[in-house]
């Protein structure tokens, strides 16, 4: 049986929410879901989900304790109304600086504000779709394998990790790296810290330092992308000057 992740709570169980909440919970986490929408609710339990909650998100002792209750870490911001997103990341922010706040928006104009209000990554829905469209059209057997990849093939998994100091992939460019040879894993994509944090397709070529910091978005087998994580590890607490 594989080993829980972290415990995230998830606001909202709209369009958006719900697929992100489907998505973590296929990557082991451990989901939690709050609604003030009893009929979102509703469906989240129908599909599944154990640790559900009514949530008024203009009480902030209510939200405060939440919190402090189940010891979280990390939140999404996922409701349909992207006003409602920037209020939750303002409230927490301003009660608990160092929780890690993801939220999504769907203009640059709510993005600029929510990050302004503190959130540590925004996702752009409307990019994210515009990207999606552009592989339909563009490249439809890739869209094709992906799709197959994330829905069809359980022993596949996407996973974020970054590039550590000193380590082997530290000050080599990303085309040198040979990760499908060496790993038989595939980059899908870079978030660069000398790029302001922007998540970028590798396929839209990509070429490019790897510097420590750098976040790679990998999918592959999970035993090789366990691989691929253990050995860059190891090669950073191996490095001599």
């Amino acid at each position: 049986m594989l080993e829980k992740k972290d415990k995230v709570l998830l606001f909202g169980y709209g369009k958006y929410g719900e697929q992100i909440a489907k998505q973590l919970l296929y990557n082991n986490y451990e989901v939690y879901i709050a609604e003030y929408d009893k009929k979102n609710l509703k469906r989240a339990s129908i599909d599944g989900f154990e640790h559900i909650m009514v949530v008024d998100i203009e009480n902030d002792d209510e939200l405060t304790d939440i919190l402090l209750d189940n010891g979280f870490r990390k939140i999404f911001c996922a409701f349909d109304n992207e006003e409602e997103n920037i209020y939750l990341t303002i409230t927490f922010k301003a009660i608990f600086k160092k929780i890690d706040i993801i939220a999504i928006c769907e203009s640059k104009e709510t993005e600029r504000k929510l990050k302004l209000a503190g959130a540590n990554k925004v996702i752009d829905t409307m990019e994210a779709a515009a990207n999606r469209i552009f592989f339909i059209l563009e490249k439809q057997a890739v869209t094709e394998a992906i799709d197959h990849i994330l829905f069809k093939d359980s022993s596949l998994a996407f996973k974020e990790i970054e590039i550590p100091q000193n380590s082997f992939l530290d000050g080599i460019n990303i085309k040198d790296a040979k990760f499908k040879n060496r790993f038989d894993i595939i980059v899908i994509g870079i978030v660069d810290k000398e790029l302001g944090n922007k998540f970028t397709f590798i396929t839209k070529g990509v070429s490019h330092k790897l510097d420590a910091g750098d976040i790679l978005v990998v999918i592959g087998k999970k035993e090789s992308i366990d691989r691929f994580e253990k050995e860059l590890k190891n090669s950073s607490k191996n490095y001599t000057h």
